[in-house]
């Protein structure tokens, strides 16, 4: 029941204070009307709060910002609004919670609200901008292009229902690719040890450099050299055309009994394989490539393992692939499903191309 009223009392503040924000300057009864220098590349303007207003596009790192007639305009802004908005990008959560807007001008208030209305935190549980602070607020239903994590996470359905395309997270939480899936999450911030490089994400550990997870949006991914994959790391990358790897399956290299060589690895959910069928061209870097390591993979028309060792890949890596078309392979006696023509190449490689 409290926690019900008080995200109640936080919409109704939510409301208020967005309303507080439009209202025209003579029902701010009692002030002088404020007037603001704007700095353009053409040279100043002084704005009136309506001419100003008029012309916002938020809240930026050295001022309220303006467009007009296709030039960028800087009001410059007070102290307290450059501590409000390091607040707001960078701070911790007791930092957010203790966050006022106590010392802006009007047009300071408007642009912050313009920025950050849409935003939310959670801890948890929810939290947004009420024009004033950092309030409690119930689950949001509109779109939330950005949120910042400290604790939790929320399902990977409900980040997928309110459409957010970045997503910060400040705290320790074990990031994987089922948070993910069918999201739109396009940029992602994460603390150390995990790493973000290329769309992927990448977990430094006391045994090596870990694949962790990828961007879901991405539908070309190049990934970082690692030494390790977790399973289904690329679970969440429903739309990729094309990937590559630095080695296919588990690890670089053998590794005790849990080694896996098989590229459907990394679209594994434990059970089974979701490779998606969009994907149409595949090049490993380095490691093994074990016998049918392309299995499950019917869409999969291209293969380029032109850097793997010749004496790393099994003579049947590929076979079973009745969709591949063209693999570029520095082995000349594959068994593949199929009939090919055959080709070699300046780099000493053969090209395989399959008859029609």
């Amino acid at each position: 029941m409290r926690r019900a009223a008080a995200a109640a009392a936080a919409a109704v503040l939510l409301l208020f204070g967005a309303a507080a924000l439009l209202l025209s300057p003579s029902a701010w009864t009692g002030r002088a009307e404020e007037t603001y220098v704007c700095v353009w590349e053409s040279g100043e303007t002084r704005e009136s709060y309506a001419s100003a207003y008029a012309d916002l596009a938020g809240a930026g790192q050295n001022g309220v910002l303006l467009r007009r007639a296709g030039e960028e305009g800087v009001i410059p802004p007070t102290a307290a609004y450059l501590h409000l908005r390091t607040t707001l990008e960078e701070g911790g959560l007791e930092q957010l919670l203790s966050a006022s807007a106590q010392g802006l001008t009007r047009i300071e208030r408007a642009a912050l609200w313009r920025t950050y209305s849409a935003r939310r935190w959670y801890a948890d549980e929810w939290f947004s901008w009420t024009g004033e602070g950092i309030a409690r607020a119930p689950q949001p239903e509109q779109e939330v292009h950005t949120l910042t994590v400290f604790s939790g996470m929320p399902s990977a359905q409900t980040l997928a229902r309110i459409g957010t395309e970045r997503l910060i997270v400040r705290g320790e939480y074990p990031l994987s690719a089922a948070d993910l899936i069918g999201t739109r999450i396009a940029e992602l911030e994460m603390p150390a040890p995990y790493l973000v490089r290329d769309g992927a994400v990448l977990l430094d550990t006391a045994g090596g450099r870990r694949i962790v997870c990828a961007l879901p949006v991405r539908e070309e991914l190049v990934l970082p050299d690692a030494d390790y994959a977790d399973t289904g790391a690329l679970l969440a990358c429903s739309r990729l055309r094309e990937v590559s790897i630095p080695f296919a399956g588990s690890a670089r290299r053998p590794s005790g009994s849990g080694f896996d060589g098989m590229f459907a690895r990394l679209f594994s959910d434990g059970e089974e394989f979701f490779v998606p069928s969009s994907l149409r061209r595949v090049t490993v870097r380095g490691g093994e490539l074990c016998a049918f390591a392309f299995y499950a993979c019917p869409g999969v028309e291209e293969v380029d393992c032109c850097t793997v060792a010749a004496e790393d890949i099994a003579r049947t890596a590929f076979s079973g692939m009745e969709g591949l078309r063209e693999l570029h392979c520095p082995r000349a006696d594959l068994v593949l499903t199929g009939e090919f023509s055959r080709e070699t190449l300046a780099c000493g490689c053969t090209r395989y191309e399959r008859i029609a």
